[in-house]
C-alpha cells in the first residue's frame, strides 16, 4: 500500500473523529481575545425560535451556541494572562472557530492529534516514498536535515560544552545509484558527514535575554479595541447572556467617540470577573469626550458579578485582594458615567453583587455609577459581598449626573439600594451632587430615592459599611433609610 493512500486515510479518520467530537460535545464556552481586533456581541434566534449569539470580530463572523462568552487579553492560549489550562473541569473554554475555517481548522488538529500520539505520517504530496527499513531509520533521526549534505549540522552537546562535536547521519539524493531511473528522485542514499570545524560563538547585544511583552489588551499594555453587546433576549423563557472578563484592559484610542465596553438592548447580561479588567473612555478632545468607560443604555438589565474564581470554583467565603475586579472610566469634556449614561443620557438597571470589586470614575459632569451630563439614574443595586468605590467631579457618586449650572436641569435618582454585606465608598468633589443620589445645581429640580440595608434584617443577616462624602450632601435630596445595621459617614 502506497504512504500516501495511508496517510489520507488516517487523515481523513482523525478529521471525522474530529467532527464527530465536536458534534457530541459542544463547549462550555467560547474564547474570543481582544488583542485580535474590537469585538460585536448580538444576540440572535433562528427561525425555529431558538437562541444563539452572533460575534463579529475583524473579517471573522461566529455563529456561538455555547453557554458563556469569554473575552480575554491577548491573541491567543498563547500569550493570555490566565489560561483555560488552570481551570477546573468542566469549565474550561475553547478558542472560538469561525465558519469559514472550520472544515481546514479540524483537519490540522486531526494531523495535531496524530503526531501527538506518535503516528506522524508524511506528506502526502511529497516527491518520495521510503522503503520500510529506511522508513525505520529516518524516524530516528526524527528533527534532522534530509535534503543538506554538505553544511554543517553538528551542534555542541548542550549537557557538556566541552565534549567533541558528534556526527550527524544526513540523507542525500543518490541518482546514480539506483538502477532503475524513474525511481532516482524518490531514494535515499545513507551517509556520514565530515566533521566540521566547531563554531565559535560571539555574544552580542541582539543575544540578550529580552523581557516578553504583555498580552494585548492586558493590564501593562491597554488596546484601543473595543467591545460592543446587544441583548435583545426577552421573554419568560428568555436566556441570560453571560459574558467573562479575563484580564481585559481597553483604553479607547484618542478622538474616537466609543465606549470602551457597550451593553444594550433589553435583555438581561450578566458580567462575570476574572482577574484585573480596565474600562477606560477617558478623553477630552473631540469628539472623544462623551462616552461612558462601562455605558449601558436599554431597558435590560446589567449584573457585573465576580461569582467564580480565576480557576472556576464557586466563591463561598469572603476573599482578600483576589476578587475579580473592573475599573472603569467615563469621558471628559462634558463628561459621561464610569458605569452608565454617557454624556446626555441616563441609565437604569444595574446591579453589582456577588464578590466583585468596582472602581467607577465619571468624569467632568457624569457620575461615578449612574448617569452622564444631566442624566438620571434608576434602579442601582450594590449588594452581595460586593466592594463597590464610586468618585465623581461634579455628578453624583451614584445616582444623577449633573447640569453644573443652574440655566439646567440636574438629574435625579430612584431606586438606589445597597444592602446585604456590601462595602461601598462614594464621593463627590465639587457640591453640585451628591454622594449617592441626585446631582445639579445644588440639588435644584431633582429628586432622589435611596435605600441602605433591609427592612427588618439582624446583623447575621446583613452588615452593609457605607462611607459618603460630598460638600453638598452625602446621602441624597430624599432618603429611605430602613433600621437595618449600617454605617453612613459624613466626613468631618
Amino acid at each position: 500500500m502506497q504512504r500516501k493512500d495511508l496517510a489520507l486515510r488516517v487523515l481523513s479518520t482523525a478529521a471525522i473523529m474530529s467532527i464527530v467530537t465536536s458534534i457530541a460535545a459542544p463547549a462550555f464556552a467560547d474564547i474570543y481575545y481582544i488583542g485580535n481586533g474590537s469585538i460585536d456581541v448580538v444576540t440572535k434566534k433562528d427561525t425555529d425560535g431558538n437562541e444563539y449569539v452572533e460575534v463579529k470580530q475583524g473579517d471573522n463572523t461566529y455563529t456561538d451556541t455555547s453557554d458563556e462568552i469569554v473575552i480575554k487579553d491577548g491573541t491567543s492560549e498563547a500569550d493570555t494572562t490566565l489560561t483555560e489550562a488552570k481551570r477546573a473541569e468542566g469549565t474550561r473554554a475553547n478558542p472560538a472557530v469561525a465558519p469559514a475555517a472550520g472544515a481546514a481548522t479540524q483537519e490540522l488538529e486531526a494531523t495535531g492529534s496524530a503526531d501527538a500520539a506518535g503516528e506522524s505520517q508524511p506528506d502526502p504530496d511529497a516527491a518520495f516514498t521510503l522503503s520500510e527499513a529506511e522508513e525505520d531509520s529516518a524516524q530516528t533521526q526524527e528533527g534532522k536535515d534530509i535534503t543538506k549534505k554538505d553544511e554543517d549540522t553538528t551542534e555542541p552537546s548542550t549537557d557538556n560544552p566541552t565534549e567533541p562535536p558528534k556526527k550527524d547521519v544526513v540523507y542525500e539524493y543518490a541518482p546514480a545509484a539506483d538502477p532503475n531511473p524513474e525511481q532516482q528522485a524518490t531514494k535515499l542514499a545513507l551517509t556520514t558527514s565530515a566533521t566540521p570545524t566547531a563554531k565559535t560563538q560571539e555574544a552580542t547585544l541582539d543575544d540578550a535575554p529580552t523581557t516578553p511583552a504583555s498580552p494585548v489588551g492586558s493590564a501593562d499594555n491597554p488596546t484601543t479595541n473595543v467591545i460592543k453587546v446587544v441583548n435583545n433576549w426577552v421573554g419568560e423563557a428568555a436566556k441570560e447572556l453571560k459574558i467573562r472578563l479575563s484580564n481585559v484592559n481597553i483604553k479607547v484610542e484618542k478622538k474616537v467617540n466609543k465606549a470602551a465596553m457597550d451593553v444594550s438592548g433589553d435583555g438581561k447580561t450578566k458580567v462575570e470577573l476574572d482577574g484585573q479588567n480596565v474600562l477606560d473612555s477617558y478623553g477630552t478632545d473631540y469628539p472623544a469626550s462623551y462616552q461612558a468607560g462601562l455605558r449601558k443604555q436599554g431597558e435590560g438589565t446589567l449584573i457585573i458579578t465576580d461569582e467564580t474564581d480565576d480557576r472556576g470554583n464557586e466563591i463561598t467565603a469572603t476573599k482578600s485582594g483576589t476578587s475579580g475586579s473592573l475599573t472603569a472610566k467615563g469621558a471628559g469634556g462634558n463628561g459621561a458615567a464610569g458605569i452608565g449614561g454617557s454624556a446626555a443620557e441616563g441609565t437604569k438597571n444595574i446591579t453589582i453583587e456577588g464578590y466583585a470589586t468596582v472602581h467607577a470614575t465619571g468624569s467632568g459632569n457624569g457620575a461615578g455609577i449612574g448617569g452622564g451630563f444631566a442624566g438620571n439614574a434608576k434602579n442601582i443595586i450594590i449588594r452581595g459581598h460586593s466592594k463597590v468605590k464610586a468618585t465623581a467631579r461634579d455628578g453624583a457618586a451614584i445616582g444623577g449626573g449633573s447640569a453644573g449650572w443652574g440655566s439646567y436641569y440636574g438629574g435625579s435618582a430612584k431606586g438606589i439600594v445597597i444592602c446585604d454585606h456590601a462595602t461601598v465608598a462614594a464621593r463627590s468633589d465639587t457640591g453640585d451632587g451628591a454622594a449617592i443620589g441626585a446631582a445639579g445645581y445644588n440639588g435644584k429640580d431633582t429628586e432622589a430615592e435611596v435605600t441602605i440595608g433591609t427592612a427588618g434584617a439582624t446583623e447575621v443577616q446583613e452588615d452593609v459599611h457605607v462611607t459618603a462624602g460630598s460638600p453638598a450632601l452625602p446621602l441624597a435630596v430624599a432618603q429611605k433609610i430602613p433600621r437595618s445595621p449600617f454605617r453612613a459617614i459624613r466626613p468631618s
